[in-house]
Parts: structure tokens; C-alpha cells; sequence
């Protein structure tokens, strides 16, 4: 049986994809960097590249989960845990002869995109925030070591995971991943065929209203999700705390509107940016039409 690190485990998602896969049998090393000897989670720092090299003998599969979120400590936290961070890891895959990666990615990589786009495995990166930035630089990482090394890496861009297995908004029933789900796609991943050298793909549950498309995930990794966000709509649009941001039809929700320097959502931001990007989108679409 595959042996498999989970970088960022003490988090809500490392949590819930430990318990998944050591159910299902797989010798799970489970690390953050706040250990917790409860939970099985041992200490490790991504940001200390020998003890990535360390911890990741004997390792058959990485799934890197460890990220500062917060948009507010760029310098501080990003880069050294985000960028550094992800790197290292790729540097102790590398160096260890590990066989898949597994990055949790975001859907804030491509947060810019109109939610009626199309995005196609070649789309370029349109990041939303700083979280988002970095992501993009986590999945390029990837493209570079499967190229360099053979690494057969898998870049899951999650939905939505929250932290009561609910969706709490409009737009978050679209785009929301459930805890079974979770395990269940995490799963495929690490069990999808060796063949696979370098894939991107979308994590959602079976939203029937989805913003982004899994119809080919049975086919090329067996993932078949069961739950539907919108299932819980009525109960979600009580609680939307960010009431009106789907009319601006950005795939990212809120996370355009944070400030990059503060994190800080601005509400007198809200008109000027969707302004401005809807101008430059019809823009571009009028220059397509006329090719």
C-alpha cells in the first residue's frame, strides 16, 4: 500500500482527506506545522527544506495542502510558505524519487475569468488576490518539476470547503466541495494512473448549477461525486454574508474585491472594478468576434 504525506494536515482539509485515505488503507504521514499528537499530525515546517528532504523518505505520494491564506501578509507569510514552501517540497519530491504530487490548488488562480468563460487546460492564469498569485506560481512549479524529474503531478483547483461541511452563500452552492466528496476525489487522485504526468483539474462536488467543468473527471481519474450544493441553497441565501457580489460574475466571488496590500475587502471598490474589468471584457470579446 502506497504511503502518502499530507503537508498542511492540521488544517480542515488536510483533516478530513488523513481520515479518508487511512480508512481506505494507505499508510498516511500527516504533518503541519503545528503538530498534534491527537490527530496523528507530526511537526514539520515547509519552509525548512532539509526537513522536507527528511520527512519525505519512503514517500510514494505528496499531496501538498500547506498555505497561508490571508491575503494581508504577502512578504511575511506568502512567499516564504507559499512560494518557498512549495518549492521545497518539490525539491525533497524530486530529490526522494516520489511519484505523484498532489497540489490543493485554488479556483482563485483563475479568479478573474468571467464566470460565463470557457477554460480550457491552456488558459492562462488570472489570479484574483495574492492567495491566488501564489497558487498560480504552486501550479507552475508543478509543470516545471513533471517536465524536469517525470514527477506525474495533479493540480486540484478546490471550490469551496468550509469548515461545517455547508455551503454558506449563493455562489458558494456552485462551487462547494463536501467532506465526502473531498475524500473521495483526493483518493482518485492518488490512485489515478501512473500514466498521468501532468494534470489540472477542477475539485467540486455534483453542484448542478457548477461554474466549472467535471464532466471528465470519471473518465480520466474515476471521481463521481455525489452531493449537490444547491441542495442547500434556500438555507445558504439566509446566510450570504456577501449579498450582491454575484452580480458581478467574476469566478473568484469576493476575492477580487480584496485589497492586495491589506486583505481588506473595500466596498467603495465595488462599482470602479467591475467597471473596469467588464469594459475590458467586452473589449476582448469584440476583438474576437472581429477575427
Amino acid at each position: 500500500m502506497k504511503t502518502v504525506l499530507i503537508t498542511g494536515g492540521n488544517g480542515r482539509m488536510g483533516r478530513c482527506i488523513a481520515k479518508g485515505l487511512r480508512a481506505a488503507g494507505f499508510q498516511v504521514v500527516s504533518a503541519s506545522r503545528t503538530p498534534n499528537e491527537e490527530l496523528g499530525v507530526v511537526s514539520l515546517d515547509v519552509r525548512d527544506s532539509e526537513a522536507c528532504i527528511a520527512i519525505m523518505k519512503g514517500v510514494d505520494v505528496v499531496i501538498h495542502m500547506a498555505y497561508y491564506l490571508k491575503c494581508d501578509k504577502f512578504r511575511e507569510e506568502q512567499v516564504p510558505t507559499n512560494i518557498i514552501g512549495t518549492w521545497n517540497i518539490y525539491e525533497a519530491a524530486a530529490k526522494n524519487g516520489v511519484k505523484r504530487m498532489i497540489f490543493g490548488s485554488s479556483n482563485h488562480a483563475v479568479g478573474y475569468y468571467q464566470r460565463t468563460d470557457e477554460l480550457r487546460d491552456d488558459s492562462m492564469h488570472r489570479p484574483d488576490s495574492s492567495y491566488g498569485l501564489s497558487k498560480c506560481f504552486s501550479e507552475l512549479c508543478g509543470r516545471y518539476f513533471s517536465d524536469r524529474y517525470g514527477i506525474s503531478v495533479i493540480n486540484v483547483r478546490i471550490g469551496s470547503f468550509s469548515h461545517d461541511n455547508l455551503p454558506y452563500s449563493y455562489r458558494r452552492c456552485k462551487t462547494w466541495l463536501s467532506y465526502d466528496d473531498t475524500q473521495q476525489l483526493f483518493q482518485k487522485c492518488v490512485e489515478a494512473d501512473e500514466s498521468i504526468r501532468f494534470l489540472t483539474i477542477y475539485g467540486t462536488s455534483n453542484n448542478s448549477e457548477n461554474y466549472f467543468d467535471i464532466s471528465g473527471l470519471k473518465d480520466l481519474i474515476g471521481y463521481e461525486p455525489k452531493d449537490n450544493g444547491m441542495d442547500h441553497l434556500e438555507e445558504a441565501v439566509k446566510t450570504d454574508y456577501f449579498k450582491g457580489l454575484d452580480d458581478y460574475e467574476f469566478l473568484g466571488g469576493e476575492g477580487f474585491l480584496r485589497d492586495p496590500f491589506t486583505g481588506e475587502i473595500v466596498a467603495e471598490d465595488l462599482d470602479t472594478i467591475r467597471k473596469r474589468l467588464v469594459k475590458d471584457y467586452k473589449k476582448q470579446q469584440g476583438s474576437r468576434a472581429a477575427e
